[in-house]
């Protein structure tokens, strides 16, 4: 049975693939790499063969950084991106085929066995031989010739289907590559495995097939899952940047995939920020007994004076936090930032220093994970009445949809970067002190919030008008 949309519904398999150093430490102090598969109440732990070292390994990120005494953090993270690239494939494919892995087919993907999965075969009913009538030798050498030629196209087939290259081993290449060229966190790699997925789901099995046609039936697959025209484009992009680095790496000997990109009507992205006002309401704001929302609401505020994405503020380490400033190198970009501390910043550090003595590598902020962190900061500014209307627009095809909503419906931590920027510039904060302070590189990004403040001091001028 298929559903609307053209593709076999597949069972929903949740698991969890984690990784740690082992506890085990070895004579030259390194450990083995472990990873953990969990599923179904399943667990299937292993050692990897690789191992780290404690002072090199990223336990937010999992994965290994590259130091001076250490210089093998690519080989780790390849072996990282490759063992969960296969508990992908497993996984996928036993969804396709409405089944549960296997612990054993689990272990022995994770130790190289090849033992894949296949579905049991009914034999066939024998029928009772009938007596061959006796047939001469022009027909015999025919049939064997049919046959001879049958084999050799069937061989010819097979050879060429194996030069193809597969969706799914070459998205796992082009991760590892650009994760090691461009240092992507592990968010970024994501967004392409799910990529994958969505060319999956339409049919596409090898890179081969991504011509215009292909490009195509790829945008007309998501087309039918009634995704939002923004979001649709956004994996269109990520689409393209793939192809380009296959046609680059050889994979693709033309740039046919290039036709029958998407135009497809967006409305343009409009920028959540709290004002200075509402960022003060929040700020103060008494949350009684609810620790967890005035932790997570700390966080955000210490993003919106500092201007810190929120993975550096989860990262960042009593190392990083001097008396008048904090240094830290952005996990994004890997940019050496030195932000100076104002009386808001420098009072939430305060807040959470320890008492007494206390290790340089020991977190500051009481951070969580950035779903948890979205779903509490939802509740704090709903508390903290932080309640303006506003209207989004969206399109679905040419279908425009408005929708009113709250302003605390849309807060997400990186409106606390949003929110640093746009009141910077309103306080009259140059847009190249902004920029050494956040990290841009390009003028390019600050447009839209130099476009916020220009617009805000047209209303204020108006106000003269109305005196």
């Amino acid at each position: 049975m298929q559903a609307e949309g053209g593709y076999t519904p597949m069972i929903n398999i949740k698991y969890s693939v984690t990784f740690r150093p082992d506890s085990f430490v070895r004579p030259d102090s390194s450990r083995s790499l472990r990873i953990v598969v969990c599923w179904k109440g399943i667990r299937v732990s292993t050692c990897l063969p690789v191992a780290v070292f404690e002072d090199q390994w990223d336990s937010v990120s999992m994965s290994a950084r590259a130091t001076k005494a250490h210089k093998n953090a690519k080989a780790v993270n390849e072996v990282i991106y490759s063992s969960r690239s296969k508990m992908t494939d497993i996984f996928q494919a036993a969804a396709i085929e409405n089944r549960i892995p296997s612990r054993q087919e689990v272990k022995d993907a994770l130790t190289g066995r090849t033992s894949e999965y296949e579905e049991p075969i009914a034999e066939e009913p024998q029928e009772p031989e009938q007596p061959v009538e006796e047939t001469n030798n022009t027909e015999k050498s025919i049939g064997e010739k049919k046959d001879s030629e049958l084999q050799a196209e069937e061989s010819v087939e097979q050879a060429d289907m194996k030069s193809l290259h597969s969706i799914r081993r070459t998205i796992t290449e082009f991760v590892v590559d650009q994760t090691e060229e461009r240092a992507w966190v592990p968010v970024t790699a994501k967004k392409f495995y799910t990529l994958r997925e969505d060319l999956l789901k339409a049919g596409l099995r090898y890179v081969e097939e991504m011509d215009g046609d292909g490009v195509k039936k790829f945008i007309k697959s998501l087309g039918k899952r009634n995704l939002q025209n923004a979001v649709l484009m956004k994996k269109a992009a990520h689409l393209r940047w793939f192809l380009n680095w296959c046609y680059q790496k050889g994979y693709l000997d033309n740039e046919d995939y290039k036709r029958n990109q998407p135009h497809l009507k967006c409305p343009q992205k409009e920028v959540i920020y709290l004002t200075w006002e509402e960022l003060l309401q929040l700020y103060y704001f008494n949350y009684g007994p609810h620790e967890a929302l005035e932790r997570t609401r700390d966080v955000f505020c210490f993003c919106a004076f500092t201007g810190l994405r929120f993975s550096d503020a989860k990262r960042l380490k009593w190392a990083n936090v001097h008396d008048t400033h904090i240094r830290i190198v952005t996990q994004k970009t890997s940019d050496a930032l030195k932000i100076e501390l104002n009386k808001y910043s420098r009072a939430i550090i305060e807040k959470y220093r320890p008492q007494g003595i206390y290790a340089p590598e020991q977190l500051v902020l009481p951070a969580i994970s950035l779903q948890k962190s979205n779903e509490h900061l939802k509740d704090c500014a709903m508390l903290a009445q932080i309640d303006e209307m506003m209207v989004r627009v969206s399109y679905i095809g040419n279908r425009r949809i408005e929708k009113n909503v709250l302003k605390w419906e849309l807060i997400t931590t990186h409106c606390a970067r949003r929110t640093f920027v746009v009141n910077a510039l309103r306080l009259g904060i140059a847009a190249e002190v902004i920029m050494k302070w956040t990290g841009h590189s390009d003028f390019k990004a600050m447009k839209p919030y130099v476009a916020i403040v220009d617009e805000l001091k047209e209303e204020s001028m108006a106000r003269f008008d109305k005196a």
